[in-house]
């Protein structure tokens, strides 16, 4: 009995994300777009069943590898961008893996990831405020949302919206850390 009811709840789960996709994905891709500056085509997206893949690849990944995050209040979004910049030329990789929050069960997207550094904002408010990246190999990864939170500033405390920037592997760690002692 419990593995019918397993079977069935997978089953109706499959179908919500085909769902998702046959209702959200051609708008997702025409506003992905429109913020990239550049056609994002179907053939960027990753079947469900290689997203299937790669979420098993990725939470399978050694849970002890170096992890560095950052804040910025949505004031400060330039000093956030320039430390993101710092990883430009691995983002640019073709085979890099984009998801949003909304839709990372639904699907990944393989595709040139630097539009992400200059339009940040606009993939935010696009979706459910976080999006991700991956390096093709998994070895680096990174993680930007936004979220309310109290910030303290020259005595005062607002509670205001943030901007969160964690990173993963000791490639990206070591660069958005450079990048990060220059602007602080």
């Amino acid at each position: 009995m419990m593995k019918e009811e397993q079977r069935r709840q997978n089953r109706i789960t499959y179908l919500k994300r085909q769902q998702d996709r046959r209702h959200y994905l051609s708008d997702f891709l025409l506003c992905l777009s429109r913020i990239a500056g550049k056609p994002v085509c179907g053939d960027a997206v990753l079947s469900i069943e290689e997203t299937d893949r790669l979420f098993q690849r990725i939470y399978s990944r050694e849970s002890q590898r170096p992890v560095y995050s950052v804040v910025f209040p949505f004031s400060q979004a330039e000093k956030l961008r320039k430390i993101f910049s710092s990883l430009k030329q691995e983002l640019a990789n073709p085979k890099t893996y984009f998801a949003t929050g909304r839709f990372s069960n639904s699907f990944f997207l393989q595709l040139d990831s630097s539009f992400a550094i200059d339009n940040f904002e606009e993939i935010i408010e696009l979706d459910t405020n976080t999006f991700y990246i991956h390096h093709k190999d998994l070895t680096n990864g990174l993680l930007l949302d936004s979220h309310e939170e109290n910030w303290t500033e020259y005595g005062r405390t607002n509670y205001i919206w943030t901007y969160g920037l964690r990173v993963w592997g000791k490639d990206w760690v070591d660069k958005i850390h450079k990048a990060y002692s220059k602007v602080a």
